[in-house]
């Protein structure tokens, strides 16, 4: 059996905020809890040279909760169920939540996107600045 973790919950605020965006998305949703499997350390290290440096890398895989909670921008890519929560820092980090066809949220990746890639996600209206 894997190893997985409790990383975060989605919050009602940000619930609320994409039910108005995405409504038929949001109500798949049936637990808020969003759990980390244990081999997903080990596919982010595969993203570890996007970063600037080590230190970089590991800070911002120990701000993966913060991120979650309170993302500057969030989005929805449909193609493969997930929700993106980006934080504007040094770099724009993204974390990828998958839903599963039973509702549940778990942690798939995280790497960092350039301001080009946010303004485009943002412009086709798949992600949106968070009020």
């Amino acid at each position: 059996m894997k190893d997985c973790t409790v990383i975060g919950e989605l919050s009602e605020d940000l619930l609320d905020f994409l039910s108005d965006k995405k409504p038929e998305f949001v109500r798949q949703i049936k637990n808020k809890r969003i759990v980390m499997w244990s081999e997903r350390l080990e596919h982010i290290e595969k993203h570890k040279n996007n970063f600037k440096d080590e230190e970089t890398f590991v800070k911002y895989v120990g701000m993966i909760p913060e991120i979650i909670k309170k993302p500057d921008i969030i989005g929805v890519r449909e193609k493969d169920s997930s929700i993106q929560f980006i934080k504007e820092m040094d770099d724009n980090v993204l974390v990828a939540v998958r839903l599963n066809t039973k509702g549940n949220l778990s942690f798939r990746t995280m790497y960092p996107i350039t301001d080009s890639q946010k303004e485009t996600y943002i412009r086709k209206g798949t992600a949106w600045v968070v009020e």
